[in-house]
């Protein structure tokens, strides 16, 4: 069994002064392993490889919150006057022309893709518009050919204007014609609904005109607002 060490208060001062001279004795061999960080550095420090090309910083100092996001410049050295000059004039692939250049005047004013749209709308609507007469329209087979709008075109032209003023009253007429119907309709249902013991003053209050302007099925006249109410 191995002997218990005695606590240090029950030593005597003259076995406590043995041990501490003891470690004293014992210091020598221990200091060279310890050394401060204020001591003098090694004679010969070992050198840093030195890199090949410049590598920024991969975290750097930190920038105000508007400059923060902006992507970072490594500028070179300045252009020259006539390098400058060069790569205003020079056409790069995949790139919008040089200032200068017509097609670079035809991609930036905007006069001309406004007159290019107008026109390119304006020709649809024309082409549209003569298929839909030529469709609908009997007066079709009275236009010119081009033969005659070649020969005469002024002859061509009064044809065309007197065919577009036949087209029109024709339209005309069929708009009255749908309409008086619709009218005759309205004033028969006032007359059945009268006849049936329904309302007299028609659907909902409306009833149809005459063409003398007298209100009929009802018998007095009904006070619209704004022409409508």
């Amino acid at each position: 069994m191995l002997p218990l060490a005695a606590p240090r208060l029950l030593l005597s001062r003259s076995s406590s002064s043995s041990s501490s001279s003891g470690l004293s004795s014992a210091l020598p061999y221990l200091r060279p392993l310890l050394r401060h960080a204020s001591s003098k550095t090694p004679p010969n420090p070992i050198p840093l490889a030195q890199p090949t090309k410049f590598v920024p910083p991969s975290h750097g100092a930190r920038l105000p919150k508007a400059q923060r996001y902006l992507p970072r410049q490594y500028p070179g050295p300045p252009l020259s006057s006539a390098t400058l000059a060069a790569q205003r004039t020079k056409k790069y692939p995949n790139m919008m022309p040089p200032a200068g250049t017509f097609m670079h005047w035809f991609l930036t004013t905007r006069a001309v893709h406004l007159w290019i749209s107008l026109g390119t709308l304006f020709g649809l609507g024309v082409y549209t518009f003569f298929l839909e007469f030529r469709r609908t329209s009997p007066f079709y087979e009275m236009l010119p050919t081009r033969r005659e709008m070649l020969g005469s075109p002024l002859e061509a032209g009064r044809r065309v204007v007197e065919v577009a003023r036949l087209h029109v009253a024709r339209q005309s007429a069929e708009t009255a014609e749908r309409r008086k119907r619709k009218v005759d309709d309205v004033v028969k249902r006032g007359a059945y609904r009268k006849a049936h013991g329904g309302e007299e003053e028609g659907l909902g209050g409306w009833t149809a005109k005459g063409e003398e302007g007298k209100v009929e099925g009802g018998g007095r006249r009904v006070k619209k607002w704004f022409g409508i109410w």
